[in-house]
């Protein structure tokens, strides 16, 4: 009778064990090991949209709205393009948003932000080229269609961003144009 008794004993606690196991290793993120070159990797995630803002002001660039925003978490673009006051005409400055794959105002979609008053006066011309080669390398490379560029004024009602000299449906054609090629 002890041998049943350590036998029944042992299988209990055996199946016990394999019980914690496995549900203890299911509440761990896979992969635990992760292969060295995915490790270098930077995240992705998936994303709905580009959405097109302007800062509303003369001039600007990631630093300084980076400053502005500090106490909400820094700027809340993946992207700015400069006007040529603080950074180059056209020049696009990554925001450490990106990097990271954080969302910003919106959950689901990239934010770019053009540096100038949008509704006082069109982008420069080397910010909507800048503007439409960064949009078509983003949509290729996240698969999001051209269609889904969008000025925030057209999914925001009541909301004016970038401007009204901002031209969402020539952008969204010069994307897909530059797509198709």
């Amino acid at each position: 009778m002890r041998l049943f008794d350590f036998l029944l004993v042992t299988l209990i606690t055996a199946t016990l064990l394999a019980v914690v196991v496995v549900f203890h290793n299911d509440a761990m993120p896979y992969p635990v090991a992760m292969p060295a070159a995915a490790a270098d990797a930077p995240p992705t995630r998936p994303w709905a949209g580009i959405w097109i803002h302007s800062n509303s002001a003369p001039k600007g660039s990631l630093r300084s709205l980076e400053a502005a925003h500090a106490e909400r978490g820094g700027a809340p673009f993946h992207f700015v393009i400069g006007n040529g006051t603080e950074t180059g005409d056209g020049q696009v400055e990554t925001s450490p948003r990106w990097a990271l794959q954080q969302p910003g105002l919106n959950r689901e979609v990239i934010e770019i932000c053009l540096i100038g008053r949008i509704d006082r006066e069109k982008p420069t011309r080397k910010q909507q080229a800048a503007l439409e080669a960064l949009c078509a390398r983003l949509c290729r490379e996240k698969l999001i269609p051209s269609s889904e560029v969008c000025a925030e004024s057209e999914k925001k009602r009541g909301v004016a961003c970038p401007g009204r000299f901002f031209d969402a449906v020539g952008t969204r054609a010069a994307v897909a144009n530059l797509l198709a090629k």
